[in-house]
């Protein structure tokens, strides 16, 4: 299980999970986040457990907020997204998705242009979160060159 938040994997904690338009409930019934595993309710053996290989598994926005007490400065993806892009006051795009990965990759919507620019959400180039915008650096030039 991959998570960046293992504390969402709580006893009781109820998670849609899907898988090529299937859909089912699953409730967590024991978990240790800091190993990163649990068990589903009805899924006692390996064999039961091995037939939710590959599905993902989804909780509500609210859910996640309430279950997830973030540092200062961290934001959630779903929080980061749709925000403007700005560099030294100016407007640059629209964040259109994150990609998981080490690093994460945020993806740019620059304005006037067809391509997106892709850059690590690491330090070099993320500043923060600022009045409702990602504040970046290292991007307008980037940008340029598209």
């Amino acid at each position: 299980m991959l998570c960046g938040f293992p504390q969402l994997f709580s006893v009781s904690r109820k998670f849609k999970a899907a898988l090529g338009g299937k859909e089912k409930t699953l409730i967590v019934d024991r978990a240790d986040p800091s190993h990163m595993l649990m068990g589903f309710d009805g899924y006692n053996t390996p064999e039961e457990a091995a037939k939710l290989t590959g599905y993902g598994l989804f909780t509500t926005i609210s859910e996640t907020r309430s279950a997830v007490r973030l540092k200062k400065n961290e934001h959630f993806w779903f929080d980061v997204i749709g925000l403007f892009a700005m560099e030294n006051g100016a407007k640059l795009g629209v964040v259109k998705e994150i990609r998981e990965g080490e690093p994460a990759m945020i993806v740019i919507a620059p304005i006037g242009k067809k391509q997106r620019l892709i850059v690590p959400y690491d330090d070099h180039f993320i500043i923060g979160v600022q009045e409702g915008n990602l504040i970046v650096r290292h991007c307008a030039e980037l940008i340029e060159a598209l």
